[in-house]
């Protein structure tokens, strides 16, 4: 059990999972400028981004877990919200797609129970 803030979090040992593999996530561009580009693009059409990212705890395994996104990128498990989308809801959502099963009749029961930092 953590304390999380105002929340109590179960953890579980890494034995209760278990571990496959997903098709590589490529990169979207091929350098920093091309995503600054590509960024400025989608800002213009949809105007600000939010986007959400989580840092997992699992019970005695003291790692963050980063996703490799082709060969030079990394990053905390998350992404973009779809328009009027809770922080919450799509966290999940874009939890099970990152780290969930493959089928559709496994969806994790993710808890999320506090922000470690919110940007504006």
């Amino acid at each position: 059990m953590v304390w999380a803030g105002s929340a109590v979090v179960n953890t579980y040992p890494l034995s209760s999972y278990t571990f496959g593999t997903k098709e590589p996530k490529m990169e979207k561009d091929t350098s920093v400028a091309d995503r600054l580009a590509r960024m400025k693009v989608n800002y213009m059409k949809e105007g600000m981004r939010t986007s959400v990212e989580a840092i997992l705890l699992e019970h005695n395994h003291p790692h963050i877990l980063l996703l490799q996104i082709g060969n030079t990128f990394c990053k905390l498990p998350g992404g973009r919200l779809k328009p009027g989308e809770n922080e919450n809801e799509g966290l999940k959502r874009k939890l099970t797609s990152k780290l969930g099963a493959n089928s559709p009749a496994l969806v994790p029961d993710w808890q999320v129970t506090s922000f470690l930092a919110i940007f504006t």
